[in-house]
């Protein structure tokens, strides 16, 4: 369980990065990113986290940038757990 609990709160921590780091284009880069995630499901049969996993480990262009990697997992957060606007 401590294990799931420190990788939730990883995950988190990206969304809150990226967030920050777009500002106004934060939901335009989670969509592009969400698409890279879904094609990977699909083209794999991988469910959510193994598609990131998959990703960020396998895929050259993620992997090899920080970024790439804070910004799948930040997608995958929007995908499980979406932003909810506040008023």
């Amino acid at each position: 369980m401590e294990k799931q609990i420190k990788l939730a709160a990883r995950l988190y921590r990206c969304r809150d990065t990226a967030r920050t780091l777009y500002g106004d284009e934060y939901q335009a880069k989670m969509k592009e990113y969400r698409e890279y995630i879904e094609a990977c499901m699909k083209a794999k049969g991988l469910d959510e986290l193994q598609a990131v996993l998959y990703l960020s480990t396998e895929i050259k262009a993620f992997k090899e940038t920080e970024m790439g990697v804070v910004n799948l997992m930040a997608a995958v957060v929007e995908m499980l757990e979406p932003s909810r606007k506040i008023l």
